[in-house]
């Protein structure tokens, strides 16, 4: 196993579940959930532009299985605008003990990751990891701000 190194990862409210972060854990010996950053209760109500902002702030590549992220204004923003590293599962509905398989699998190729500037977004899946590039996501944020003023 290849040493985590400054590896430091931030469990979303989508991936922090308590036996996907021991089994994160077991890998990675720094691994923050939301719950320990704000409180179990209190991080239900935490913004995701917040949550992104703080973690992107302490340096950790944020893991969660929320692909909305995508395509959400307001979280798009707040990755480009911190810069935030950001790795995806692309199905909420994947049981626990599939997430866990699938976050061992890549861990080897998360580990280099830690030393790569954002704002990047990985998506998790069944074949590995796939890179969603800086470019893209703008291009998404666009596409996103273009749906809102539609709407308006």
């Amino acid at each position: 196993m290849t040493e985590a190194g400054g590896l430091r990862l931030f469990l979303d409210r989508s991936a922090h579940a308590h036996r996907f972060a021991e089994a994160a854990r077991e890998l990675c010996p720094d691994v923050q959930t939301i719950g320990d950053l704000y409180g179990v209760t209190p991080a239900e109500s935490v913004l995701d532009e917040q949550w992104i902002a703080d973690a992107s702030e302490a340096g950790r590549i944020c893991i969660g299985s929320d692909k909305a992220i995508l395509s959400n204004l307001l979280e798009l923003q707040a990755i480009l605008d911190h810069s935030a590293r950001y790795v995806v599962f692309t199905d909420n509905n994947t049981p626990t003990r599939v997430r866990i398989a699938q976050f061992r699998e890549v861990y080897e190729q998360l580990v280099p990751l830690a030393e790569i500037p954002g704002p990047w977004v990985y998506k998790l899946t069944r074949g590995g990891l796939q890179k969603v590039s800086a470019t893209v996501l703008r291009d998404r944020l666009d596409q996103a701000r273009t749906r809102v003023l539609k709407q308006d």
